[in-house]
């Protein structure tokens, strides 16, 4: 896979849209415990091959709003309730507001025929499991009122408290809310856990999913992210079948650079990571130009460096300094960057998150958080993890936290969303030809990273279950 510029992957959650409606087990138990309007399910994919405007659909989810509005395979979305669509992206934002029973009114062409239809939007399905009770619950702060998501083992009985992993997910704008998606990598590893006896808590970001928020996760800087991640977790301590002394934080991502921020205003037990990274968010964005499209795309190194003299004056003002967003997009020198390619910018979002998210980021010491909170941790790198880049993070945290137990791990062949490939080249190929698929991945799954974390955890030999 040879390319001349960089591919600006940075670390991030399971960017998916719903494909399957199967259930995810025959006899199961899910618990609405504090009612929010239900999310709803627009249930389409889009052919990102298509080049003409408007979104061309290519496949409809069966007994979903699109398939009751009688949508079918080609045909093209222009107008949601009257907003002009050009593109996916317009048709999520378009989509996003809209909860369970709203009105929704599509315009499509189909064989170049205008139509329009309308319904009600219909709601996302709960998530099931086989092996715990799955509660929907709610945590309500400033003006929010969050959806969270617990899985309870179900070899547990009413009497019995347990230790608890809170799953902290990555940068993205994406719903943890994963009714549609039984077999995604995530709920596979949790899965894991419930089987171990592990209570497994997620909680969604301001705005998405059945979360109720003033500001959309795309509008929040880093520290109100983190924020509503101190709720989960303060929360979860609450729970009539958790130990609040026995509650660890698993990080995903850029959830593991929340980790430390919400362990240090409320301990926890110890801290696993996986595909995160230590530095500076401004050290972090040079190394994207400089080391990941060479160690991962083959790009030249000299290439790579004249990229990142072109990057280097955009990535200074954005996270080094306050200088308004305007006047830095206005910049000669940032003009220069966008003609080539080199930035993702849209509006005021940088990389699909508002400038200040990032620029609010950069303001943290890591180095200084781990030493401080005085937690055991266990960090995991893929080999194959493009995002992370280089593996030297996960063995730097483990010696910063100067805690015995604290332990760095490199895990062959794994890449950052929980799936294993043969070699790099195997990964690269199914990323290039569309067959990387987290959502679905089939024998590509990789429990290795639930199992070193089990093993890992079994050493904490006081969380066990206890009768209450």
């Amino acid at each position: 896979m040879k390319i001349n510029k960089p591919i600006i992957l940075l670390l991030s959650t399971l960017s998916v849209f719903a494909t399957d409606t199967k259930s995810y087990a025959a006899e199961t138990t899910t618990t609405v415990l504090n009612e929010l309007p239900r999310s709803s399910l627009l249930g389409v994919m889009h052919n990102q091959s298509a080049d003409n405007p408007g979104v061309t659909l290519e496949h409809v989810v069966a007994n979903s709003t699109a398939s009751l509005l009688g949508l079918k395979v080609g045909d093209v979305i222009t107008k949601v309730n009257g907003i002009r669509i050009n593109d996916f992206q317009a048709l999520l934002s378009a989509v996003r507001p809209l909860k369970s029973g709203d009105d929704i009114r599509i315009s499509f062409l189909r064989d170049k025929k205008a139509l329009t239809v309308s319904n009600k939007m219909q709601p996302r399905p709960y998530e099931t499991s086989d092996y715990a009770h799955v509660e929907y619950s709610a945590v309500s702060y400033e003006g929010n009122s969050l959806r969270s998501i617990v899985h309870v083992p179900k070899q547990l009985n009413p009497s019995q408290k347990a230790p608890a992993i809170f799953f902290i997910q990555g940068y993205t704008c994406d719903s943890i809310d994963y009714g549609m998606l039984p077999n995604i990598t995530t709920r596979q590893m949790i899965d894991q856990y419930t089987q171990a006896g592990y209570v497994v808590y997620r909680i969604e970001k301001p705005g998405l999913g059945d979360s109720i928020s003033e500001k959309p996760c795309r509008d929040i800087d880093f520290t109100t992210e983190s924020k509503a991640f101190l709720q989960g977790l303060n929360a979860l301590k609450t729970h009539k079948q958790v130990d609040p002394e026995n509650v660890f934080l698993f990080g995903h991502s850029l959830g593991v650079l929340h980790a430390p921020v919400i362990a240090k205003q409320s301990p926890v037990k110890g801290i696993i990571g996986y595909g995160g990274v230590l530095k500076r968010w401004y050290d972090y964005m040079v190394d994207i130009y400089l080391k990941q499209s060479v160690t991962h795309f083959n790009l030249s190194e000299r290439r790579a460096r004249k990229n990142t003299e072109l990057a280097t004056p955009f990535l200074n003002l954005w996270l080094n300094t306050e200088t308004p967003w305007q006047k830095i997009v206005n910049d000669e020198r940032v003009k220069k960057a966008m003609a080539a390619n080199l930035l993702e910018i849209n509006g005021e979002l940088s990389v699909n998150r508002h400038y200040s998210f990032f620029r609010d980021l950069n303001r943290y010491d890591f180095n200084k958080l781990w030493q401080e909170i005085d937690t055991p941790v266990l960090m995991m790198h893929g080999s194959l993890d493009i995002q992370a880049i280089e593996p030297n993070w996960a063995f730097d945290i483990a010696k910063l936290s100067g805690k015995e137990q604290s332990k760095g791990l490199l895990i062959d062949k794994a890449e950052h969303a929980f799936m294993r490939f043969d070699s790099k080249e195997a990964y690269l190929d199914a990323r290039q030809s569309r067959q990387y698929n987290p959502t679905d991945p089939k024998e590509l799954f990789d429990p290795r990273i639930g199992e070193h974390t089990l093993s890992w955890l079994s050493k904490f030999k006081s969380s066990q279950t206890t009768t209450i």
